[in-house]
C-alpha cells in the first residue's frame, strides 16, 4: 500500500476512501497513475467484500428464521389442547 503524503489527512474513513481521495487530489502526474490503481483495487476489493458479507450473512438469518418457524411450529402442534371429550362419552351414559 502506498504511503500518504503529509497534506492527505488520515482519520477514520475507511482506506478506501482515503485512497479515492488520495487520487482525487493529487496533483503530480507522475503519482496519479498509480494513486488510481491503488484506489481502484481497494474499492473493487471492499464491494466484492460488502457484497460477499451481506450476501452470506443475510442467508444465515434467513436459514436461522425458516429454523425458528420449524421449531415454533413443532412446539404448537405438541401443545395443541386435545379435543375434549363429553362426559357422557366418557361414562357411556346417555345425556338427558
Amino acid at each position: 500500500m502506498a504511503e500518504f503524503s503529509k497534506d492527505v489527512p488520515s482519520d477514520n474513513s475507511p482506506a478506501w476512501k482515503r485512497l479515492y481521495e488520495a487520487a482525487v487530489l493529487e496533483l503530480d502526474n507522475s503519482k496519479m497513475p498509480e494513486r488510481i490503481a491503488e484506489a481502484r483495487r481497494a474499492i473493487h476489493d471492499r464491494a466484492e467484500e460488502t457484497l460477499t458479507l451481506s450476501l452470506l450473512a443475510e442467508h444465515r438469518l434467513l436459514n436461522n428464521a425458516l429454523h425458528t418457524l420449524q421449531i415454533l411450529e413443532s412446539v404448537v402442534a405438541r401443545e395443541k389442547p386435545q379435543p375434549q371429550s363429553s362426559p357422557a362419552a366418557t361414562t357411556g351414559s346417555i345425556p338427558a
